[in-house]
């Protein structure tokens, strides 16, 4: 690696740093902004298209929770350019809202899907009134929250008596080999693999601090029970590489 590059890839680790340190909505919504034109291809790219499946199996468990409500009202915090969204539109009478901060990444989802209603604004702060959500969702996009115990008690407050929060984010393995063969992938491989087609390679330098920082399994869920959730569990998906959490009003 010459200096120049050198020097290129410890700024983006820098950066990477300060931003994990601060989480600002003013610094989340910066990165957002930067990487939204190749965010999705990335997205595909690096998880091997498997996101794909999390949040078709997220929208799965979403349809049956409401099955027998003929127009289910979600919300999707954290939307980015609208797949979970999209996913969840697909529940029959679905009538589903996109959130996110990041007005370049909301500019992209309101292109792929026309049909969907998106708006800008901040999980800690929802833009709705009290119980008005029959499901709220959020696809790896929690632990980026500034404040996550107040973002959870927005969703909370956000849904309907019995309502539910499901809640996407990627897993570090519990079994060692694959926590290993994991660690190595998310820190070495991705981030070398984002250079290649992004200039704000910062953000996939940010994405395993963010990762290994973020409460897991029952201590996330004990979380979602302090935010007045009164039953919650999680379910790992795809070797535990990624996880589903479950919350209900």
């Amino acid at each position: 690696m010459g200096k120049k590059a050198e020097g290129q890839f410890s700024r983006s680790k820098e950066t990477a740093r300060s931003l994990f340190r601060s989480k600002s909505h003013a610094s989340i919504r910066h990165m957002f902004d930067d990487v939204a034109p190749t965010y999705d291809f990335l997205n595909h790219l690096l998880s091997l298209g498997i996101d794909n499946y999390w949040r078709s199996r997220t929208a799965s468990r979403a349809r049956r929770l409401v099955d027998g409500n003929p127009e289910p009202a979600i919300l999707d915090v954290a939307t980015g350019t609208g797949d979970l969204a999209h996913a969840m539109s697909k529940i029959p009478g679905a009538r589903v809202t996109g959130m996110d901060l990041s007005p370049e990444m909301l500019a992209i989802a309101k292109k792929k899907y026309p049909g969907i209603r998106f708006d800008e604004g901040y999980a800690e702060n929802l833009p709705y009134d009290d119980g008005s959500f029959d499901i709220v969702s959020a696809g790896f996009g929690v632990r980026n929250f500034e404040d996550l115990p107040g973002g959870l008690r927005e969703f909370h407050r956000v849904l309907k008596p019995g309502g539910h929060a499901l809640i996407i984010e990627p897993m570090i393995p519990r079994n060692p080999l694959m926590r290993q063969l994991y660690l190595v992938y998310f820190k070495k491989v991705l981030p070398k693999i984002a250079r290649m087609f992004t200039k704000s390679s910062f953000a996939y330098d940010y994405l395993p601090h963010s990762v290994e920082s973020f409460p897991q399994g029952e201590e996330f869920v004990s979380i979602l029970r302090e935010a007045g959730f009164g039953a919650a569990d999680y379910h790992p998906m795809t070797f535990e590489v990624s996880i589903l959490y479950l919350a209900r009003k």
